[in-house]
């Protein structure tokens, strides 16, 4: 658990040496500020007002500690969803530079300068990759590509460049059938996701249309009854009433006469 900001905060690419540092402060200062600001206005407000500044005060003690952190989580999953989509196009191009006769660390510098206008996110972390590479090795700046970024076409690129980097395979070949295959599975998530959406609006449509179709089709037949009920009451109430005005009329002798 203490691992899971570190984690979001490089997915969100934010890659300060401070940054976990930061985040726990701002996130400390804006639940303290809250408290202390509602709480000195918990002492002035009249006493009507008590219970609501109260409430503010703890909602915004808590905003104040969950929403640095899922702001910081709502940017790493769009950037990791921006990396996912740009991995096709960038497979592509690397497969173009190595047909061309550059090797995997200089084809990963040059795909990251040209990505730069189309995903900078996928851009920066080739960047990186191609500086840990030319310090160290290209194998271990490839297990920290995998290790700084959780998504499996990341884990399965890494392990692809590294298997056929020590058996010696055409990477080219690798690549291609790769991008091929990830360009697949793209348009079969995309397709689940279509189909979980369709189910999904399922229960809002039912939701908001069936009571509609329910007074459309029962509307005119509840005030027919409505109407046939009424009617019956208004008659036994004349009825009863015309029989109690009869049993309360004294019988006067003579009267049939």
């Amino acid at each position: 658990r203490l691992q899971e900001p570190k984690r979001d905060g490089r997915s969100a690419g934010d890659y300060q040496p401070h940054a976990l540092e930061n985040l726990s402060a701002l996130r400390y200062v804006l639940m303290i500020g809250g408290i202390l600001f509602f709480g000195a206005l918990l002492l002035v407000v009249p006493s009507r007002l008590e219970g609501p500044t109260l409430f503010a005060l703890v909602a915004a003690a808590v905003a104040g500690w969950a929403l640095p952190r899922l702001i910081v989580r709502g940017k790493a999953t769009q950037r990791l969803t921006e990396i996912e989509h740009a991995m096709p196009d960038m497979l592509d191009m690397l497969n173009m530079s190595v047909s061309q006769g550059l090797n995997i660390q200089e084809s990963l510098g040059r795909v990251g300068r040209q990505l730069e206008t189309v995903s900078p996110a996928l851009s920066q972390e080739l960047k990186i990759v191609s500086d840990q590479a030319r310090i160290g090795s290209l194998d271990q700046a490839l297990l920290n590509f995998s290790d700084r970024i959780d998504l499996p076409e990341v884990h399965s690129f890494t392990s692809l460049v590294n298997q056929t980097d020590r058996m010696g395979t055409s990477v080219s070949e690798a690549l291609e059938q790769y991008s091929d295959n990830m360009r697949e599975n793209l348009r079969q998530r995309a397709d689940e996701k279509g189909n979980r959406a369709t189910f999904r609006l399922l229960f809002p449509t039912v939701l908001f249309l069936m009571p509609a179709v329910i007074i459309f089709l029962l509307g005119p037949a509840i005030v027919e009854l409505s109407e046939f009920y009424n009617g019956q009451v208004r008659d036994l109430l004349g009825r009863n009433r015309q029989t109690v005005e009869g049993l309360n009329t004294p019988n006067v002798p003579g009267a049939q006469r």
